[in-house]
């Protein structure tokens, strides 16, 4: 059977996605016996959801008409999503307000952004609020070259 229809990837990616939860969910145990809701309850119900909205895209996509199958992974998706682990990787290492001001920057013109203006303003702002958002207001301790 060839894939036909975007919703059928859609379909597809969303029910793994909730056999995934659902998996990671029952490793989480029962928790302390009583009158309470055991502490897996909630994500298996978001699972069950995932798994029932991914097996009516999947469905819907296999009986729908042949088409051709978009572009799974965009080039500025992948680019930002690449900037992001990569943020994510050397957290500890970098200046908080360096990273989110370069992945704010990258973000910006991969999508099109090309104001010069738009381009400072935006990602310094960007960082320096969250940073401050952060540190002052929840009293996180984030890093910093100092």
């Amino acid at each position: 059977m060839a894939i036909r229809h975007e919703d059928t990837l859609s379909g597809a990616a969303l029910t793994a996605l909730g056999g995934a939860v659902v998996w990671l969910s029952l490793e989480m145990g029962t928790g302390a016996a009583g009158a309470t809701l055991p502490p897996n309850f909630f994500p298996l119900l978001c699972a069950g959801g995932l798994i029932i909205c991914g097996v009516v895209l999947l469905i819907r996509g296999l009986s729908a008409a042949t088409g051709t199958l978009p572009q799974v992974i965009d080039t500025r998706v992948a680019v930002v999503g690449g900037f992001l682990f990569v943020f994510y990787w050397f957290f500890r290492d970098i200046d908080f307000r360096v990273g989110a001001a370069v992945l704010a920057l990258v973000t910006m013109w991969m999508f099109g952004i090309r104001s010069v203006l738009q381009l400072v303003i935006l990602p310094l702002g960007l960082a320096f609020g969250l940073y401050y958002a952060f540190t002052r207001g929840f009293g996180l301790v984030l890093p910093t070259w100092t």
